[in-house]
């Protein structure tokens, strides 16, 4: 007996439940029990479905597109198809019914419920004849849902070993399903025009019944807004609607301004959109005043500072523009200001709208401190005048900021040889090693052996920048050591006499094109090098 069951991966012939003898049998006897029991699946007419056109076959028995087979092998029907056929499984496919369901379920040791009405959606596949069972999900339920059953086939609960077709589901009937009653309370608009198509039409849906868990925890009560008393709270604070939705709409960014005066110059913003005032200072550098903008945030200015009773109607007690007048007082909360003018734009709209002539003005300016010439105090001597300075510039000192690629690239120094110039007798003669670093511009002064001399070696001026008091107080730079020239370094003056042959050298590739002339009474008339480099 042919299946009509599909030999698909997961799908089983129907197993004998009522066996109890599970030994091994012959293989005759296995092929003549594996579809002793499939039914084959009944194709019922399918809703929203167009009919599938049968293929053309006109040219399947043309000499000239026959393959070897069809030459060799001819079919004997030589008719037009008329059917496209298909296969249940194939038709079937992904055709499922909807049903939604409900059954209760005890609950024990709880005081706000006895029993919880569990919701489920029961998919019905017509391809098999298998059921698959969700259960929505709801907020803070304290069990597991989702996925209720997989899919798989259900045995009737009658007894009868056969298992649940379309006929078992009914809108308004219970339905025996593993044990638990289900009640069907409706379905899906598709469902009802499949069992319309089988003549079987299902009953309107059912309202599913609500539990104590519905009522109290996932339906919250929404208090409604009491909109009368919350527009005379804001009022009360002073804000609230507009009285006027046209007036708003009309005098939206539309801001008068005067200029006024009271210890201090301020200005006063009068919002046309919704007759609220706010009071800014006018500050100014150095006016040895704290920076407040605002003397009074935007707010309707009430006449007298009062409070009124609850429900008492309070709008005409704010103050409105017509009010506002040029050289008289306007008391804002006991403090009286005098109004000196306005601007162009507030005079134009009170000249146009209330055919008032208001003056203009402006805020006077307070008197602007002169500014102290900083003093830089003279340097005492201790650690290095550029970092002496960063307390003088600022309050926080930062650190000077050294030259990286000059020291990387500069690590090179000048020697010269000087004399004290001098009228003392036992200076005359002491000679002086004048040392140049150029990665830094430093200067150290040291004094070599003399025999005799009766004075002692060794480190005469402690490295460091020195400055130039014969050039502006400039800081030393190669420039400033010449052959022959006095130089005076710490209130001491040498006369350069000499220098060694690197000195020459570089002041030969670094100063000849810069200062030839110089150049040449410094060292004499040397072979001219092209390799120059910037100092």
């Amino acid at each position: 007996m042919a299946s009509a069951f599909p030999k698909l991966p997961g799908f089983v012939p129907t197993q004998d439940l009522e066996r109890s003898n599970w030994k091994r049998v012959s293989a005759a006897k296995q092929e003549q029990n594996r579809d002793s029991k499939n039914e084959p699946i009944i194709v019922y007419p399918l809703p929203r479905q167009t009919k599938p056109e049968a293929p053309n076959q006109s040219g399947a028995l043309n000499p000239n597109y026959m393959s070897t087979t069809h030459s060799t092998f001819k079919p004997t029907f030589t008719g037009e198809m008329t059917e496209l056929f298909q296969p249940s499984w194939v038709k079937l496919d992904r055709q499922v019914l909807r049903f939604y369901g409900f059954f209760k379920e005890s609950v024990v040791e709880s005081p706000l419920e006895n029993y919880r009405v569990r919701k489920i959606d029961i998919l019905f596949y017509l391809e098999d004849n298998s059921v698959c069972i969700n259960e929505p999900k709801q907020t803070n339920s304290g069990i597991p849902q989702g996925p209720f059953l997989k899919r798989q086939k259900i045995l009737r609960g009658d007894g009868s070993g056969k298992h649940v077709t379309v006929q078992d589901f009914r809108v308004g009937q219970e339905i025996h399903l593993f044990g638990k009653n289900v009640f069907i309370v409706g379905c899906d608009q598709y469902t009802r025009e499949f069992y319309d198509n089988i003549n079987m039409p299902q009953n309107d849906d059912l309202a599913p019944p609500t539990d104590n868990f519905e009522q109290k925890t996932l339906y919250k009560f929404v208090p409604q807004k009491d909109h009368m008393m919350k527009d005379f709270l804001e009022h009360k604070l002073g804000g609230g609607r507009v009285t006027s939705q046209k007036q708003f709409l009309e005098n939206d960014r539309k801001v008068l301004r005067f200029f006024c005066e009271s210890e201090h110059p301020y200005i006063i913003h009068y919002y046309l959109a919704d007759d609220t005032i706010e009071i800014r200072e006018v500050n100014f550098a150095n006016s040895g005043r704290d920076p407040f903008p605002l003397l009074l945030k935007r707010q309707k200015l009430p006449r007298q500072l009062s409070l009124g009773q609850p429900g008492q109607t309070v709008a005409q007690d704010f103050i409105k523009l017509e009010e506002i007048r040029f050289n008289e007082e306007f008391v804002v909360f006991g403090r009286k200001f005098f109004i000196k003018g306005c601007d162009p734009f507030t005079q134009r709209y009170l000249r146009d709208a209330k055919g008032i002539d208001f003056p203009l003005g402006s805020s006077e300016t307070l008197k602007q401190f002169e500014s102290v010439p900083l003093q830089i105090p003279p340097y005492n001597g201790f650690g290095d005048e550029e970092d002496s300075l960063g307390y003088v510039y600022r309050l926080v000192p930062i650190p000077p900021k050294k030259d990286y690629f000059k020291w990387m690239d500069n690590q090179q120094y000048l020697r010269f040889k000087g004399k004290f110039i001098t009228n003392k007798p036992e200076d005359i003669n002491r000679e002086f090693i004048i040392t140049f670093f150029l990665h830094d511009d430093t200067v150290l002064v040291y004094e070599p052996v003399q025999r005799n001399s009766g004075f002692v070696s060794g480190k005469f001026l402690e490295k460091g920048k020195y400055k130039n008091t014969e050039n502006g107080n400039q800081f030393f730079n190669p420039a400033d050591f010449r052959i022959g020239k006095d130089v005076k370094i710490n209130g001491y003056s040498f006369r350069i006499s000499k220098c060694d042959e690197f000195t020459k050298k570089w002041y030969e590739e670094n100063f000849r094109e810069v200062i030839p002339q110089e150049f040449v009474t410094m060292f004499g008339d040397f072979p001219k090098i092209n390799n120059t480099k910037p100092y």
